[in-house]
């Protein structure tokens, strides 16, 4: 098609118009011979969330045996450390089975083979008596008084008790304990308490330990198993 402008005939502007076919339809103005469409992309099959759920369940008991050995962690623990020998005052605590002045004397009673501690109870650094000073009386003679298997010392306030001597009676009988003043400095009591077998307070102790490192090797890894059971089933419920 040729248009001309006004009455100019020195030039003639052309102006060239180029059509294409119709295409297929109006979705598609562009489509080339040959071309097929694509098909829609196939949903997703759902991710397996097993895996998650297992570490889910064993990070819950994880943290569930971690939390119990934790307890039983604190309780033998408690049980290793001397409790309730003195108050507060100085006097006899719960655990005392005997107490008196220095120099004195009491009476307790003595299970055969068991192990019995005498304590010395003083102002914080202040002087105690010595083994040589405790006597210990029984119908049936003198029994031998050592030094303590386990050595210990409990403070509470201003006094402080230490192990000072052992006694283990062959047979089960009423004792007299009597301390003599040695180098105790005055206001000096004892106490006399159930004592402690070298290896049963080992043992125990031990056996602390081994429970807290179960408390807390398995409290992180519970932990950790847990999160990550939780986080996996998150993302496989993604689409």
């Amino acid at each position: 098609m040729i248009v001309t402008r006004g009455d100019d005939t020195s030039a003639v502007a052309r102006l060239a118009v180029v059509t294409y076919p119709p295409g297929p339809g109006p979705s598609t103005p562009y489509a080339f011979a040959g071309a097929v469409p694509r098909p829609p992309r196939p949903p997703r099959p759902p991710r397996s969330t097993r895996g998650a759920t297992v570490l889910v369940v064993v990070g819950a008991a994880l943290l569930v045996a971690a939390v119990v050995a934790g307890v039983l962690g604190v309780t033998t623990f408690l049980r290793a450390i001397p409790t309730g020998v003195v108050d507060g005052a100085g006097g006899p605590g719960s655990s005392a089975l005997a107490s008196g002045d220095v120099p004195g004397e009491a009476e307790v009673a003595l299970t055969g083979g068991e192990p019995y501690s005498v304590w010395a109870v003083v102002p914080v650094g202040g002087e105690r008596f010595s083994a040589p000073d405790v006597t210990v009386s029984c119908p049936d003679g003198d029994l031998a008084v050592g030094l303590p298997a386990v050595s210990g010392s409990a403070g509470l306030g201003p006094f402080e008790a230490i192990t000072v001597a052992e006694v283990t009676s062959p047979a089960s009988q009423s004792c007299t304990v009597a301390v003599e003043q040695g180098g105790a400095g005055p206001g000096t009591t004892f106490v006399v308490t159930e004592g402690w077998r070298f290896g049963e307070f080992f043992a125990t102790v031990g056996g602390t330990v081994l429970l807290w490192f179960v408390a807390i090797g398995g409290g992180l890894t519970g932990a950790a198993l847990l999160v990550g059971g939780i986080v996996w089933r998150v993302l496989a419920r993604r689409p």
